[in-house]
């Protein structure tokens, strides 16, 4: 359990970070096998995990192209864009089923705390995320000072909620009893 909760965290974090010299240092779709393989050790205990490698081995083809194309570059065309959103909301469904899955390990084990924490979690990444890729549809087509202040702050609260998850899966590595067997079937 130990080790799938270690390559989901691994992969989760080349998928939030984006270190680019020629190519991404940290590729998204290497993440996103992490993840699969991660989900892959823990599928027999946990059902909602199978949900979780159909999405991530979506997300290693998919985010294929973005290993050598940098998506912050602000002379990339507008097809650029569209393919940049779509990867934020492949980003954001793998987290959905990353968190369905985190809290039925939580319920298996009968931690309530963490099964709580990671519940008011959910709440707050997905609302953040939501919102933030709301406010990106919308800011091609608005101007103004309040327009840029709500997206920078919502982009500050994204970053924030990633950075929560990643330390809420941390603590799952940490709750999770060493002896409790899992079937590793793939």
């Amino acid at each position: 359990m130990n080790k799938a909760l270690r390559n989901i965290f691994r992969g989760y974090l080349f998928i939030f970070l984006d270190i680019y010299i020629v190519i991404d240092l940290l590729m998204d779709p290497i993440g996103y096998f992490l993840i699969y393989t991660g989900c892959a050790r823990i599928v027999g205990a946990y059902p909602n995990a199978k949900k979780a490698m159909t999405v991530a081995m979506i997300g290693v083809v998919a985010s294929l192209p973005s290993v050598f194309i940098n998506l912050s570059d602000p002379a990339l065309s507008f097809g650029w864009s569209i393919y940049e959103n779509i990867l934020s909301i492949l980003k954001l469904v793998i987290a959905f089923y990353l968190f369905l899955v985190l809290m039925e390990v939580a319920k298996t084990f009968g931690n309530e705390e963490l099964h709580n924490r990671t519940r008011s979690t959910f709440k707050y990444f997905v609302t953040i995320h939501f919102a933030i890729l709301t406010v990106m549809s919308f800011s091609m087509n608005v101007s103004g000072d309040g327009w840029v202040a709500l997206t920078v702050i919502l982009i500050i609260a994204g970053v924030f909620m990633d950075i929560l998850f990643l330390l809420l899966i941390r603590a799952f590595r940490r709750a999770t009893p060493d002896e409790h067997l899992i079937s590793y079937s793939v």
